[in-house]
């Protein structure tokens, strides 16, 4: 089983971050992140429908491929949104947005498993996190450093610990 994942993680090493990298060269940062999410509710909906293992491991090599292209590109679509000047601090907000949607993600997985009784109905409750996220991307647009700008007063004013 470790070499099996040994090598899914390599197949997403040399995979993901090439293909992503041609589709954002392709399409844009945004574009490719769309069509990232695009592709993980497909992931969810055949997470829904698998059989077997090998077609379980299939899909977490896919997942693989996808996370880390996306995480890749999501990184640098944040850097070209942050002002130059607070590069740091935004990153350090990045960080702390990113482990909860660690948090969320499995809380949202384990009371829907709860829910229904069956992690199958769990695995496309996730498809809402991606709908959410596809939603947010499509309308919040790029060339938004006011509305960081605003987010990060508004975490000043509440005097939220973040790292200057």
């Amino acid at each position: 089983i470790v070499g099996v994942a040994a090598i899914g993680a390599l197949f997403a090493v040399i995979l993901g971050r090439p293909l992503f990298s041609r589709l954002a060269d392709a399409l844009d940062t945004k574009r490719s992140i769309l069509l990232s999410l695009v592709i993980l509710i497909e992931i969810a909906v055949m997470g829904y429908l698998v059989d077997s293992v090998l077609e379980f491991w299939a899909l977490s090599w896919m997942v693989a491929v996808v996370l880390g292209g996306s995480q890749a590109l999501s990184r640098s679509l944040y850097a070209s949104m942050s002002p130059a000047a607070k590069s740091g601090e935004f990153f350090g907000l990045f960080g702390v947005m990113e482990k909860f949607s660690s948090i969320i993600g499995p809380l949202l997985f384990a009371a829907a498993g709860l829910w229904f009784g069956s992690s199958r109905p769990a695995i496309l409750s996730l498809i809402a996190l991606f709908i959410i996220g596809t939603f947010l991307l499509l309308f919040i647009g790029i060339a938004m450093p006011t509305v960081l700008y605003i987010v990060w007063g508004v975490m000043e004013i509440v005097s939220l610990p973040i790292a200057k």
